[in-house]
Parts: structure tokens; sequence; C-alpha cells
């Protein structure tokens, strides 16, 4: 009967880190998008060219 509680708290113990493991994994994936983006915007606000971009003018109403 004991080796029996053991398997099964062995294959639930399993699952459940498998799950954690698949937790952890996206969420470094999501930081790691969310960090590339954040340095792409950051990139091009410094390397934007402000005389190369289309003039707006502003609208009198």
């Amino acid at each position: 009967m004991v080796t029996m509680i053991d398997e099964i708290y062995d294959r639930h113990y399993q699952a459940h880190r498998a799950e954690l493991n698949a937790s952890l994994v996206r969420g470094v994936v999501r930081l790691g998008q969310a960090l590339a983006n954040a340095f792409a915007v950051l990139n091009r606000i410094e390397y934007s060219e402000p005389w190369a971009s289309k003039r707006r003018d502003a609208r009198s109403h």
C-alpha cells in the first residue's frame, strides 16, 4: 500500500514539475521578447532621423 501511495505521489510530482518547468521557460521567453522589443524601440529612437520624417502641418479649425 505504501509503495502505491509513493508511486501516485511521484506521478503527481513529476507532472507538476514538468508544468512548472514549462511555465518558467515561457516566462523567460516572454521576458526575452519584451527586452528585445524595448531595445529595438530605444534603438529606433536613438538613431531616428527627425529630418527624414514627414513634416506634419498643424491644422487650425
